[in-house]
């Protein structure tokens, strides 16, 4: 992202949006941190809708918070989960621009996970999650993660999950010996549990603290969308609250 314009707005004008819906206005360097977190076309399609739009506002309050945080790393909680955003371009999928292939790391002390936007073979918009143990202080193997493919069924009760309308959902049957699956649970502070387990692999265990929760969140949101071009964001998530409640038989 350029230091000083975002898309085709200046340094000046993101600052006059930010400012019009209540957040900090960012420098120059901070600007060119932007990329590390989000896409250019995100970050100014949330800017062209505040101050109207709650939730692109509380999406720029995120970024900022992240770009403007300290530099330094804290060591005193090896249990915390550190956050980054990650847009993948070096491997396209089927259907999707490279640019579109959003994902979204959480470290956790014994595991960590990333959820990455998928197609399906029947070119359905999903997400796929990845599972890695912890080799030593944040080193993860990666290299014999476990991966899993949400189906369609899977995606708006997972989605559902996220955004406190259900309190928990676990799915088996992953895999083609169907020996793979996962769960999540929601927890006190908006903070969501998720496991992911395999055959011969154990459990990889990692609690997503609640800010991860609102970037995991809205990548499955994105690809709910995508699967439904009609609706806006704001559509889905009322679609979500309306037929996933509490008496779903989908967890």
């Amino acid at each position: 992202m350029s230091e000083s314009t975002a898309g085709q707005l200046t340094l000046r004008d993101i600052n006059a949006k930010l400012q019009g819906a209540g957040l900090d206005i960012l420098r120059p360097e901070q600007i060119k941190s932007i990329g590390a977190y989000t896409t250019r076309e995100r970050f100014v399609q949330a800017l062209e809708v505040v101050p109207a739009n709650t939730s692109a506002v509380q999406f720029l309050r995120n970024i900022i918070t992240r770009v403007t945080a300290p530099k330094q790393e804290s060591a005193a909680d090896e249990s915390a989960s550190v956050r980054e955003v990650q847009d993948e371009t070096a491997k396209p999928i089927q259907g999707q621009r490279p640019q579109d292939r959003a994902s979204f790391h959480v470290y956790g002390g014994k595991a960590a996970l990333c959820f990455e936007a998928d197609l399906t073979r029947n070119e359905v918009h999903t997400i796929a999650l990845d599972a890695a143990t912890a080799t030593g202080p944040k080193q993860y193997n990666w290299g014999k993660k476990v991966r899993l493919q949400l189906t369609r069924s899977e995606l708006p009760i997972v989605t559902a999950v996220l955004l406190g309308v259900m309190k928990r959902c676990e799915f088996k049957n992953h895999g083609q010996d169907n020996s793979k699956g996962f769960s999540m649970e929601r927890q006190d502070g908006g903070k969501v549990f998720i496991k992911v387990f395999a055959k011969e692999e154990g459990v990889k265990a990692v609690p997503v603290e609640a800010p991860d929760v609102f970037f995991v969140t809205s990548i499955f949101l994105r690809q709910l969308q995508a699967n439904t071009p009609w609706m806006d964001a704001a559509g889905v998530v009322a679609l979500i609250r309306a037929t996933q409640g509490p008496s779903s038989s989908g967890a």
